[in-house]
């Protein structure tokens, strides 16, 4: 494969870093390789070079994002285990949906995207099946009781997540610090060993 350098580095780099802000700002439908190859600086032949499709250059940015997600929710690990585990716990996914507005904007994108396209669907159980895993990681750590189904807990965790973001973004009046604290005090009922 041909290596082609920009000026500012690679050039690949530059197509995903262009259309991240492009899309990002707006919406994948609004966007076009034209306005991204702008954006980068490049033609849009390098951009289809590199990416055929605009949905694919979707999905490597995606990707490259979920990577960066998975790096913040491993913070998790390094909380102290005590009573305020999960209260701490969720800080990080509810502190993520102001400091990586973006992103978040960029994964509903891929959940319309996959409602109408294979390609998509697929991406996104992939992005569903690593929230899943992240949480599940998480839940390893504590004392839950062996009736628990833990991937059934995972899923709904995984998604409550999702539905907040989503909630804090359209709405500028939802109160995230509310809905995070009652869904952890749900979390430890639920979990409580006492039952």
């Amino acid at each position: 494969m041909i290596i082609i350098k920009g000026p500012n580095g690679d050039t690949k780099s530059k197509i995903v870093d262009a259309a991240y802000q492009v899309l990002a700002e707006q919406g994948y439908d609004k966007s076009s390789m034209k306005e991204i190859a702008k954006q980068a600086g490049i033609s849009q032949g390098l951009i289809n070079y590199y990416f055929p499709s605009k949905e694919d250059l979707m999905f490597e940015i995606f990707h490259l994002e979920s990577s960066r997600y998975i790096e913040e929710m491993n913070k998790i690990s390094e909380i102290p285990m005590n009573e305020s585990f999960l209260r701490n716990a969720l800080e990080v996914p509810k502190n993520m949906v102001n400091e990586y507005p973006d992103w978040h904007r960029l994964r509903f994108e891929l959940f319309a995207i996959g409602l109408r396209s294979d390609a998509g669907r697929m991406e996104i159980q992939k992005s569903l099946e690593a929230g899943r895993q992240q949480v599940l990681k998480t839940m390893n750590m504590l004392p839950i009781r062996e009736t628990i189904n833990k991937k059934a807990l995972a899923s709904i965790i995984n998604v409550t997540i999702d539905g907040l973001a989503l909630e804090q973004m359209a709405d500028p009046n939802f109160d995230i610090d509310a809905a995070y604290h009652t869904f952890a005090e749900l979390l430890e009922t639920y979990l409580s060993t006492k039952k």
